[in-house]
């Protein structure tokens, strides 16, 4: 524990400082400088006795004359063991804080001169020791050290202190004794350590020489250091010819408010001292500082060092500790509003140390030499991460034999000349993470150098390389420095092969690298290159180039085309449009190009084999001749809608094709083609059916076709007889596919039994028939003599309800047909039939979240080979008997989200292999006891269902004790399930008990009623998650789900905390998830659930005026990082166990092992109706509201994205090409990973919002979930079981299972909407017992029957779960018209663009339809007619379209065009982009009647033509509405400002009690958009004889549309427009079409014509002509305008050059023409 400064006494001992002068030395020995407080500590945080003669006023020691007596005591100690005048003899060495210490043998002559030792002895008289070396740190007095003409020379610049560092001479002092062959100890000799350690670790001025200089011995004329010593002769220049580096200025900030720092300096045995001193204070005065603090006579055999990460530094005389301290203080997440000036105090050995350590020659870090002393060959010497100062002496006489020598993370390394040179064989040096600014000269003196990796440095230049000497080089690794440019002499490796520069400071593309025609391998990723430059083509010889993570946009250098060597091209995420010139390679066989901007691909390459063209918007993609090579196509998040004919032929030897999330609706039947094709993935599209002739694939492995709208499979799909995944999910299957020649096989040829009906197996009811007898054998379960003596029957919960008794029957063992596996005839001849088929092939089937019934499972049980089958979110309500047993593979089973009410206990004991078995989220009412039959059974997981029987009915209902394999067991949900103890005998079992679950690592209780003993339910720990909680925070319902995946141990836990700090309207949620660990659970996400709330209170305590709750969020990530670091650098443990923890929790401790793991997480903090959400990591949240729109709450800390990146690069870490911080951690802010910090911090992304009336559901997730759904579809999921929001994150992640997802999940959903909201709900929680089941209502414990899904149920199952359309509205009905602008000659002009963007238009409108509760009428061509019950709810619909299309995802194409060209106002916001739609909106009755062909309502009469030309008054992206249409709406905001939450004011309104319900939802969702209205005016529509009063309304984000498009008061539908043009313009409108007709000949192959002059025309217009002349004259000129707009390829330039001009604003057509000619 650290102790605050106690403030020195105002007597005493600051009048005895003030007169130090007076009193001689011990005036010195107290001398303190005005910039400096010394605060001692010991290890233990208690004040050593000098502290307290210090600090004390009340101390003895207070006075001058006891200070005098601690300072003679402490001196006479410290002399015994370091002062002496004879010759120390090294005997052993001591390893302490990983440094070897030297213990000295005394001669005699020393012994004697310590014994006259009595006195105070002043630190001159060490300079009278002769055989001791040092350094004399005191800059001032140099006498005797320094020649007479340096210290003039110094006196001269002593005002530059950096000056003097720089031309400061290491001395070999010897007093008075100059003989110059006697032998020196190298023990005694003071060897200061030099070289750069920049940023983020130096932070001031560092030495620019690599080794240490001599001027010259005062001891004697012929001497001179070895140059082992490092130590530079006098003849020797100082940077052998080369300018010497000059180190940055770097600026120390000052603070106002804080001038001292705190700071720990830890001596070698252990103890420390805390001094607070200024910011810039310098390593020198810290000495000083410390030897007074250690009452030391001299502090010249003294150093700081710099430990972190195992590495020890020494500082640099002239370097900033405290600003150093600072610096790593800042790159944690620390900020200016943290008291970083005290937390020196504190041990930050997580981070580092600063260390008081003897001036001693340093040797490997293990002190063990045996891996190169004892070796055999020297030719690979390795001394990594060592901690050197310089090379080992006992490598010289081996240096020759070195050819590979590895000098990595060696951050004071030293390599002497002598050493290099003598390494005569040396070909590769490894001189990697040693973070050195400057190169060291010495290494580039190797003669015979090959291979070179200088990565992970900090490198500014490489202007002292030599590169001229080195034209042998062969591989340069220079990587994750701070290199910007390279030197003139690089041109000199005429050899290289292979250069990485990846991860630097470029800005432009090297142009000494064209030079280098030898090279084979290139990487410049992660650097910031604008382009590539033509010189690229220079490089004839590349083979592999990589340049990800750059800013190259537009196209490549048409030079690219010279690499005909290249192979493999990496440019993935970039902003590239074209890569034709890439495609033209004739030896390219990998080209990444994901994460571009590539809308079209038409040329080809002959050696494709890899092609990655995701995350484009590539419409078009097209090869003129054949890729016969290509074998992986990736075209997965494009915009494409269909292959060009014959496509498929062209690509016949394809093995994998991606085409996830485009819009196909069909695939070509030329697929059959693909005859080498494994894999086939066609997720998130718009497929209708698959083309039979996918059954001709022969070597077909896996279909992934999930999520699209197919409503049937092709039998042909059983002929693949290697298909091993098949994944159908979220379609609209209602049967699975027999094969044609299985159609008359019988049920008992198949091996099926007979299939009972509902009536003869019985339904749960208040009439439940006796159950059937358990068949189980008496032998099974937990053990023959815990069966013994247990009961043969019990009543079970639910018998005792109805007063039914079930019988006593006896067990019962099933002999024959095919349940007892005996071979029939029949059976025999379909197997054969079967063989040749995909029955023998595939191994996992995924249906879920279909229309299928029990009867698919007739079809399913022919596949016996089944390993994992989900069939999930179905219509199966009782599984037939026999379908199951046959599937005696099946290891995981998913049944979940369906209706069943009993499980096929008959078939259970016959899939013994079954390791998962997910039944959540159905209506079963008792669990059959054949479960216990699964001794293999891992997870079971049966939440949310209608549980309600005796557990301790053994052996006729299930009991956990006979599943002892048990990880995973979830009963949350089941909200009348009662577990209580019943007495049992001795030696018997409580079966209450959940002890015997040893490997238990998730157990859900949730609102299940507990009544057993506190013993019964196991402890927290960091591998086992207890939730006994109820599902309801503040009024608010939450719900969880999770799943251990393919993980044997618990890596992921959730925390719930209400009534936080006491205050009923304060919870926290969160999540942490932790890496996976092979042995254990995370200790560093139970550690952070622990001890979060606790934290945070803390730190809420602690809050200054003016600071907010989020600065306490960011405070409490950082703290518990903080301590965290502190317990795992901790050898004892004890110290830092907690009092406080979870209830029903052990307490987690921390170990040095567990610092290299890590936990992400997301907190929630609602207060209120604030809501503060902190996150680290990947742990996602998304809040959604009442119209299904969502925010997202977290950011993503990915490392590759900025400005993740650039704190990466300022701390000294990388990415690499995989994405992860320094090739090993997937995300840059984690709890933990000390290994990796600053890199790696806890300083969260914190966002506050205030929660308002129309917020829903808060959505926390881990990645694997987000992995596999979209925001937008898990908004939709979740809110289709609002209700419930237990069952709703079981829904996330059982959708997820059913994608594809084989990780750890964990979903958390919180009904925020219902915050304090008093809802009458049954907690059945905690003990709390329901007591009589009549009052609850049956609705909220037995959610209703899934409906099957209506014939006009739509197609799209992303539409099917925004739940059924509405009833069509009659009467007074809000109709609306909508069209897109200009989409005819959108059509004409994109015609595949426009294909994708019609239906992201389409998906739009239906999708907001179906969310605010509108019909759609009809659609003609792109044109939408809807109609609303509600002028509410039209004005909801028509702002979320038009907000939507907004964000679209639309083509290339359509963004470049005219009317979808991008549009911001004055603040920078978008207000068009993409499609624009024009509305129009009008309230009245209609004539309703329904379409006998369609079934649908229709809408006739006046009011429809009405509402059609109001529509066609709007521009687009405008919303013109009638003067009803208004009216209706002012009655309604009336009726709802009026009683705000009122319904009986709506009801009034509107009559209807649902609808009412419904406008109150509009009118909160219109008051949140914030909506304008301007009139326009009184129109004349045309074909109606009244005019209509329009005005256009607008949501309150596109307002300024209003200031582009403004309304024209006298304008008139009724007709065309008339324009008045003048004779000029007539002649330059002609002249135009001349030109065009001119410039389409030359494309053409024509001639280019000369300037076409008409004599006659020109005088024609010159005059005043009438005016029925001009119309045929412009419809002529404008027709042949048109034309050569539409029927040629200059449409695009042309609309181009449109664009640049003036897109938005209202010109006629002739007039932009002109002006474009212009």
């Amino acid at each position: 524990m650290d102790h605050d400064p106690i403030q020195r006494p105002p007597s005493s001992l600051s009048s005895f400082s003030r007169d130090r002068k007076k009193r001689g030395f011990l005036g010195k020995l107290i001398k303190r400088k005005d910039t400096a407080d010394i605060v001692d500590s010991d290890r233990s945080g208690q004040h050593s006795p000098a502290t307290a003669s210090l600090t004390d006023s009340g101390d003895p020691s207070d006075s001058p004359s006891m200070f005098l007596k601690y300072r003679q005591k402490h001196f006479k100690s410290e002399n015994d063991k370091s002062h002496t005048k004879g010759v120390s003899t090294p005997t052993k060495r001591i390893h302490k804080d990983g440094i070897f210490h030297a213990k000295h043998t005394d001669t005699a002559e020393a012994s004697a001169a310590r014994k006259q030792s009595t006195s105070i002895t002043s630190p001159a008289s060490t300079e009278s020791s002769p055989h001791l070396f040092h350094l004399d740190t005191h800059v001032e007095d140099m006498t005797g050290i320094l020649k007479p003409e340096y210290l003039h020379h110094h006196q001269d610049r002593k005002s530059s202190k950096r000056h003097l560092m720089k031309n400061r001479r290491l001395i070999a002092h010897r007093g008075g004794n100059n003989t110059p062959n006697k032998a020196i100890p190298r023990n005694d000799i003071q060897r200061h350590t030099s070289g750069p350690f920049p940023t983020p670790y130096a932070l001031g001025p560092s030495p620019p020489s690599d080794r240490k200089m001599s001027q010259g011995a005062p001891t004697g004329a012929g001497w001179t250091a070895p140059e082992s010593w490092g130590v530079m002769r006098p003849d020797e220049d100082l940077h052998n010819g080369v300018k010497p580096p000059q180190p940055k200025k770097v600026p120390v900030p000052r603070s106002k408010a804080v001038s001292r720092y705190y700071v720990r300096v830890f001596r070698t045995d252990g103890t420390f001292a805390t001094v607070v001193c200024p910011l810039d204070v310098t390593v020198t005065d810290l000495l000083q500082i410390l030897g007074r603090k250690f009452f030391l006579p001299s502090v010249a055999h003294y150093q700081i060092g710099f430990r972190r990460l195992g590495l020890i530094r020494t500082l640099h005389a002239n370097e900033r500790p405290i600003t150093l301290q600072k610096r790593m203080l800042e790159l944690c997440g620390y900020t200016e509003e943290d008291p970083i000036w005290e937390m020196g105090r504190e041990d930050m050995g997580f981070l580092f140390r600063f260390l008081f350590i003897p001036s001693v020659s340093a040797v490997p870090i293990d002190g063990q030499e045996e891996d190169y002393l004892l070796a055999k060959k020297y030719s690979q010497v390795s001394l990594q991460r060592r901690s050197l100062q310089t090379i080992p002496a006992s490598l010289y006489q081996h240096a020759s034999e070195i050819i590979s020598l590895n000098l990595s993370e060696n951050l004071p390394l030293d390599v002497p000349l002598q050493f290099i040179q003598a390494c005569v064989n040396l070909r590769e040096v490894k001189f990697a993470g040693n973070f050195r600014a400057h190169l060291p000269t010495s290494i580039m003196q190797t003669a015979k150098l090959n291979y070179l990796d200088i990565s992970s440095n900090r490198l500014e230049d490489l202007d002292n390389a030599q590169f001229e000497k080195h034209e042998t080089l062969v591989s340069l690794k220079a990587q994750n420095n701070c290199l910007s440019a390279l030197p003139g002499t690089f041109v000199h490796l005429r050899n290289l092969r292979q250069l990485n520069l990846a991860f630097n400071y470029f800005t432009e593309f090297p142009l000494s690298v064209c030079n280098l025609v030898t090279l084979l391998e290139l990487d410049v990723s992660f650097n910031d290159i604008r382009e590539l430059p033509p010189e690229i083509g220079q490089l004839c010889a590349l083979e592999t180039f990589v340049i990800t993570n750059n800013v190259l946009t537009g196209s490549l250098p048409e030079t690219f085309q010279n690499l005909t060597s290249l192979k493999s091209l990496d440019i993935r995420y970039n902003d590239l449009t074209n890569v034709d010139v890439v495609m033209t390679l004739p030896r390219l066989e990998v080209f990444l190009s994901s994460h571009n901007s590539v809308s079209r691909v038409e040329q080809y390459s002959k050696r494709m084999r890899v092609l990655h063209l995701n995350q484009n918007p590539v419409t078009r993609f097209n090869f003129t001749l054949p890729m016969i090579t290509l074998t992986t196509l990736n075209l997965a998040h494009a915009k494409m809608s269909s292959f060009p004919e014959g496509f498929f032929e062209k690509i016949t030897n394809l093995e994998k094709l991606t085409l996830d999330n485009n819009h196909f609706g069909t695939i070509p039947s030329q697929i059959g083609r693909l005859r080498r094709l494994t894999k086939f993935s066609c997720v998130g599209n718009s497929l209708s059916s698959l083309p039979p002739e996918i059954g001709t694939l022969p070597e077909l492995r896996q279909i992934d076709v999930h999520s699209n709208t197919l409503s049937s499979l092709p039998s042909e799909i059983w002929q693949l007889n290697n298909l091993e995944l098949l994944n159908v999910s979220s379609n609209n299957l209602d049967t699975f596919p027999l094969p044609l020649y299985l159609g008359s096989i019988s049920t008992e040829a198949s091996g099926l039994t007979h299939i009972p009906s509902t009536s003869e197996v019985g339904m749960y009811g208040n009439e439940t028939p006796a159950r059937r007898t358990s068949n189980m054998s008496s032998s099974s379960g937990y053990s023959p003599r815990d069966l013994s003596g247990r009961r043969e029957s019990e009543y079970s919960a639910a018998s005792s309800d109805t007063g039914l008794a079930i019988p006593s029957r006896k067990l019962s063992v099933l002999t024959d047909g095919v349940e007892s596996g005996a071979p029939r005839n029949d059976s025999v001849t379909s197997s054969s039939r079967l063989a040749n088929t995909m029955a023998q092939s595939i191994r996992y089937l995924y249906l879920a979240d279909n229309q299928l019934n029990d009867e698919c499972l007739k079809e399913i049980s022919f596949l016996t080979e089944l390993v994992v089958l989900n069939l999930s979110y179905n219509y199966l309500s009782e599984i037939p008997a026999g379908t199951l047993g046959r599937l005696i593979h099946l290891t995981e089973l998913y049944l979940s989200g369906n209706n069943l009410t009993i499980l096929p206990a008959d078939d259970l004991f016959r899939i013994t292999n079954l390791k998962i078995l997910h039944v959540n989220a159905n209506k079963l009412p008792t669990l059959p006891a054949e479960l216990a039959e699964i001794n293999q059974l891992l997870v079971l997981d049966v939440g949310s269902n209608s549980l309600k029987y005796n557990i301790s009915n053994w052996p006729y209902d299930w009991n956990w004790n006979f599943n002892l394999e048990l990880k995973y067991l979830n009963l949350s949900g089941n909200k009348r399930l009662e577990i209580k103890q019943v007495p049992h005998g001795k030696g018997e079992i409580d079966l209450s008990d959940f002890s015997s679950l040893s490997k238990l690592r998730v157990l859900g209780l949730m609102d299940v009623t507990l009544k057993s003993t506190d013993s019964s339910i196991p402890d927290q720990t960091e591998d086992r998650r207890v939730r006994t909680s109820g599902s309801e925070v503040h009024s608010m319902p939450y719900g969880m789900a999770d799943t251990l995946g393919k993980y044997d141990h618990l890596s992921t836990i959730d925390m719930a905390v209400e009534r936080f700090r006491g205050n009923e309207d304060e919870v926290i949620f969160g999540l942490f998830d932790g890496r996976p660990v092979a042995d254990g659970g995370s200790k560093v996400a139970k550690f952070a659930q622990d001890n979060f709330a606790d934290f945070f209170g803390i730190e809420l305590r602690k809050l200054r005026e003016g600071e907010s709750v989020a600065t306490a969020l960011r405070r409490t990530f950082l703290s518990l990082n903080k301590e965290l670091g502190t317990r795992t650098m901790s050898d004892a443990e004890d110290k830092y166990r907690l009092d406080y923890g979870h209830r029903g929790s052990s307490v987690v401790v921390v170990r040095p092992e567990d610092a290299n793991t890590g936990a992400c997480a997301t907190v929630v903090y609602i207060a209120g109706n604030r809501l503060y959400i902190a996150n680290i990591g990947d742990v996602r949240a998304i809040l959604s509201r009442t119209d299904r729109e969502y925010r997202l709450l977290t950011k993503t800390h990915e490392p590759a994205f900025s400005p993740e990146i650039d704190r990466i690069r300022e701390a000294g870490g990388f990415v690499s090409q995989t994405g992860k911080l320094n090739d090993m951690l997937d995300v840059s802010r984690s709890f933990g990973y000390f290994s990796l910090i600053p890199c790696v911090q806890a300083a969260p992304s914190i966002v506050e919002c205030q929660l308002s009336d129309t917020d829903d559901l808060l959505i926390l997730a881990t990645k694997q979930l987000w992995e596999y759904i979209d925001y937008q579809s898990a908004v939709d999921m979740a809110a289709t079981e609002r209700s419930d929001p237990m069952r709703a994150a079981q829904k996330l992640r059982d959708f997820a299972i059913a994608y594809g997802c084989s990780d750890k999940i964990v979903v958390m959903i919180v009904a925020v909407g219902d915050s304090g909201k008093k809802i009458n709900r049954p907690r059945l929680a905690g003990g709390v017992s329901l007591g009589s089941a009549s009052n609850v209502e049956d609705e909220e414990l037995f959610p209703a029957l899934k409906r099957r899904r209506a014939r006009n149920f739509p197609e799209d199952a992303a539409l099917a779960r925004l739940g059924d359309e509405v009833s069509p509205p009659v009467g007074d009905v809000a109709m609306v018209f909508t069209d897109i602008k200009n989409s005819t000659l959108l059509w004409e002009t994109y015609p595949i663009a426009m294909r994708s963007a019609i239906k992201i238009h389409n998906s739009i409108m239906r999708r907001q339809l179906r969310i605010v509760g509108g019909y759609e009428v009809k659609t003609e061509g792109d044109a939408f007619m809807v109609c609303f019950p509600s002028a509410a709810a039209a004005m909801v619909w028509c702002f979320s379209v038009q907000s939507q299309l907004l964000v679209a995802e639309w083509p290339a194409e359509i963004i470049s065009s005219v009317d979808g060209a991008e549009v911001v106002d004055e603040d920078n916001n978008i207000i068009y982009r993409g499609l624009s739609v024009r509305m129009g909106v009008h309230w009245g009755s209609p004539v309703c009647e329904r379409d006998p062909i369609t079934r649908r309502m229709d809408y006739f009469g006046p009011m429809v033509n009405r509402t059609s030309r109001i529509s066609a008054v709007a521009d687009g992206g405008q919303v013109t509405v009638s003067q009803d249409f208004v009216a209706e709406v002012c009655r309604l905001e009336k009726a709802y400002n009026g009683a705000p939450g009122d319904l009986k004011a709506l009801y009034d309104v509107v009559g209807d009690e649902l609808l009412a319900k419904a406008v109150d939802r509009d009118m909160k969702l219109l008051h949140g958009y914030g909506w304008g209205l301007t009139e326009v005016g009184v129109l004349k529509l045309k074909g109606l004889e009244s005019p209509e009063f329009i005005s256009i309304i607008y949501p309150k984000n596109l307002a300024a549309r209003m200031k582009i498009n403004a309304p024209d008061m006298t304008a008139s539908a009724s007709a065309p427009r008339h324009v008045s043009p003048t004779s000029e313009t007539i002649w330059k409108l002609r002249a135009l079409a001349l030109r065009m007709e001119r410039i389409c000949s030359y494309l053409n192959g024509a001639p280019l014509p000369e300037q076409d002059h008409d004599p006659y025309m020109e005088e024609m217009v010159g005059q005043n002509i009438a005016d029925e002349a001009i119309p045929s004259f412009m419809d002529n000129v404008v027709t042949r305008i048109e034309v050569r707009l539409v029927s040629t390829l200059i449409t695009q330039s042309l609309l181009i050059d449109i664009i640049s001009c003036r897109t938005r604003y209202r010109h006629s057509l002739f007039e932009a023409l002109i002006a474009m000619a212009c």
